[in-house]
């Protein structure tokens, strides 16, 4: 309803941008599983009617393996009236990186472009990103991302943008756009600097990506893959932006099509490959968070070379110049419990916080301890004020 409209006024200057005709071609890759097919049918529409015909080289459709029958002959016959769209179909389900990265091996097109499947792409959307990579093949975009409403599936402008971040349990998170990134630019509309992606929706030049290894084939399913992707982007010669001319509506569901194997926390896994590649000594402040016990995350040794070869920065490096406002638990005076020494030793208390999300900015308090790494994770003394910075345990 809104898609229309989505695009501040400053964008629509065509003498700011390249002209269409010197811009690359894309692959619009799009992985799904089981997806509804108005759903799916919305965004491949979308990307069609909202995508310059020269720009757009082909829409690959990967099917992980889906077992619903609407996605499977009645989606081959309808998508046959559209040359640019292609089907590819994974044999037994492989998870959504491997999917994506199926989708790379058969795209043709210049530039790749990755969109979830429950998606609406607006008037406008593509050039500003294809315009990006054109000026600098080492530049990764994205999109602002709107919300189209579970409920409603009302598509909803957003007005507010905001960058990457992550914090020390390497979950992605959503931030303000930094006072010295503002200072940058002359307009609120130009591309940003961002410290990492959300990941689902974003371009990348395909040799670039290529020479970045593209994804680790040692993540399984899903998770980790947008902030391996960040960090290498920026400590292997490249930069990550958000770009607010583009916007894409994207459906935000309330649980994960994932079925997770028994036994196996494919996150945390992820997650130890992407810190003993990437991280350096910071890995540790995430292992303070989940133990030392690692367990087997698979050989990494193959990627290690890659970022060998690639002669990228450090980790300290990134933090330093990318995400300065990243809080260093290593900087904090002290770390770890604070515990009353008084009274019987089974009765003695510690100061935490509560571990559900439901608890957020509820203020610290006494609690039994633990003895599984103090939520308390810093003390800052200063003067006659203590500020406690602590980690809520999700």
């Amino acid at each position: 309803m809104y898609a229309h409209l989505c695009r501040d006024p400053w964008c629509r200057a065509e003498d700011r941008f390249l002209p269409t005709a010197s811009l690359p071609s894309t692959s619009v890759i799009i992985c799904f599983h089981n997806e509804a097919w108005s759903v799916l049918l919305r965004t491949v529409h979308s990307v069609l009617d909202r995508s310059p015909h020269q720009l757009l080289h082909e829409i690959i459709l990967v099917d992980d393996a889906s077992t619903m029958d609407h996605v499977k002959e009645d989606l081959e016959r309808y998508m046959a009236q559209f040359p640019k769209v292609r089907i590819v179909r994974a044999a037994l389900r492989v998870g959504l990186i491997r999917a994506r990265l199926m989708g790379a091996a058969h795209a043709r097109g210049q530039v790749l472009t990755y969109l979830d499947s429950h998606c609406e792409a607006t008037e406008g959307w593509l050039e500003p990103l294809l315009e990006r990579i054109a000026r600098n093949s080492t530049i990764v975009v994205c999109p602002i991302i709107d919300i189209i409403s579970d409920d409603t599936l009302q598509y909803q402008k957003s007005g507010y943008v905001a960058v990457g971040g992550f914090d020390w349990n390497l979950q992605f998170n959503w931030h303000a756009v930094p006072a010295r990134e503002k200072a940058r630019h002359a307009h609120p509309a130009e591309p940003v600097w961002s410290p990492t992606m959300a990941g689902g929706l974003f371009a990348i030049d395909r040799a670039f990506f290529e020479r970045l290894g593209s994804y680790d084939s040692g993540f399984d399913i899903w998770g980790g893959e947008n902030l391996e992707l960040s960090f290498k982007t920026w400590m292997c010669g490249g930069t990550l932006e958000i770009v607010p001319c583009s916007h894409v509506g994207h459906i935000f569901r309330k649980r994960s099509p994932y079925k997770w194997r028994s036994g196996v926390n494919v996150l945390r896994r992820n997650s130890i490959r992407l810190a003993e590649v990437w991280m350096d000594d910071y890995k540790r402040y995430y292992y303070d968070r989940i133990g030392p016990d690692l367990g087997d995350f698979g050989d990494v040794s193959s990627r290690k070379q890659l970022r060998e070869d690639l002669r990228c920065r450090s980790f300290g490096w990134y933090v330093d110049n990318i995400y300065p406002e990243l809080f260093i638990p290593g900087s904090a005076v002290a770390s770890g419990e604070l515990r009353n020494l008084f009274g019987a030793a089974d009765n003695r208390v510690c100061l935490d916080s509560p571990a559900k999300k439901k608890d957020f900015n509820k203020p610290v308090g006494l609690y039994p301890c633990h003895l599984q790494v103090g939520s308390v994770q810093s003390i800052i003394v200063n003067n006659s004020f203590i500020t406690v910075v602590y980690n809520i345990i999700l």
